[in-house]
């Protein structure tokens, strides 16, 4: 409370002087340069210097009133203790109140009212979707699975990271609308606004295949609409996959394959065949594709780059989606790594729960 008297006061002397040099004739630049010499960085603005020589010449010298008159409107007070304690109990009873609703029943303004939620550190946001509501067990399932894959990276290093084979299936439609962020460009003012047209995904798709690890692509197969992956087609691609690895890979070290729990994924045959390959399957959660680096990392990033194309043929998504995957360079697929090492690091944190990205 005394800093708040000093500067008034510190404001009311140079006002002071302001008249007194002003009635002497001397320049406003003159008058803020000495205000300077002795005030230093409290020293009032030129522009202020000027205002209140103006004003001091057009009154009687000695006669001008130097201390600031009382304003009319509301009060700041209405960002005292009792009104973040009712703004905060509004919004805890209903979280979707908006500040128009607020101002309404407290009797102040919008502006105030988005000052008080701020100072209450709120925020509003949209509800995220997730892709299903997570049991107690679901989150205590992927902690734990966390826990144990974190472990061994630890424990192993760098790597446990590029002996891991990763791999999924995803859509691929011959033609996917292109985001509206996508279209954004630069408008002059003078320009007409840009116009985007709604338009569906296409019912023509193809299911692509694709295994890869730290540094590259090792398997990319197709699946014409009308199929479907059962065990005996996904046993035939583990072992195109072991006989591509073989030839490909320079380490001797294990395979640790990192896929989800589909059906096709987890059948007896499978299982059985996965052993016989010689395959060290890591653990992964039912219901979590946020720990998937083809879901998070992958597919996004390919599926990003082919909206908005129209192809009219299976053959032309193949060509798209080989050329797409020939231009990655190898930093591309040890980000999508990495970035996994950092989910298991968020899912212990939030005690199992989805994380976001």
């Amino acid at each position: 409370m005394e800093s708040c008297y000093d500067d008034i006061s510190t404001r009311l002397k140079q006002r002071a002087v302001i008249e007194l040099l002003s009635a002497e004739n001397v320049t406003p630049t003159e008058i803020h340069r000495r205000l300077q010499a002795v005030y230093g960085e409290n020293t009032v603005n030129r522009t202020t210097v000027n205002r209140w020589a103006i004003k001091f010449c057009e009154c009687e010298p000695g006669r001008a009133n130097i201390v600031d008159q009382p304003r009319s409107g509301r009060p700041v007070s209405v960002t005292d203790d009792k009104h973040q304690k009712q703004v905060d109990e509004l919004i805890k009873h209903d979280r979707r109140i908006t500040q128009k609703q607020i101002a309404g029943r407290l009797g102040v303004s919008k502006e105030r009212v988005g000052y008080i939620s701020g100072l209450l550190g709120y925020t509003k946001v949209c509800s995220r979707w997730v892709p299903r509501m997570l049991t107690p067990e679901n989150k205590q399932k992927r902690a734990e699975s966390c826990e144990e894959l974190l472990k061994r990276y630890h424990e192993e290093g760098d790597q446990f990271l590029l002996n891991i084979v990763t791999g999924d299936e995803s859509w691929i439609h011959h033609f996917d609308p292109e985001e509206k962020r996508q279209s954004m460009q630069y408008r002059h003012a003078s320009s007409p606004r840009p116009k985007k047209f709604k338009t569906v995904t296409s019912a023509s798709k193809i299911l692509l295949t694709v295994f890869w690890d730290s540094q590259r692509v090792y398997l990319t197969e197709f699946l014409e609409a009308g199929n479907t992956v059962n065990s005996a087609r996904y046993i035939e691609t583990i072992k195109n996959l072991r006989r591509r690895a073989c030839r490909v890979r320079q380490s001797t070290s294990p395979i640790l394959l990192l896929h989800d729990n589909a059906r096709p994924h987890t059948a007896r045959a499978t299982l059985g065949a996965l052993e016989m390959l010689k395959f060290e399957v890591l653990c992964h959660p039912p219901y979590s594709p946020d720990l998937a680096p083809s879901d998070f990392h992958f597919f996004p990033h390919l599926k990003r780059d082919l909206k908005g194309t129209l192809f009219t043929s299976d053959d032309e998504v193949k060509r798209a989606v080989t050329s797409w995957i020939r231009q990655r360079t190898p930093e591309f697929f040890t980000d999508g790594m990495r970035k996994l090492v950092l989910r298991w690091e968020k899912c212990i944190e939030r005690q199992g729960d989805y994380v976001e990205k």
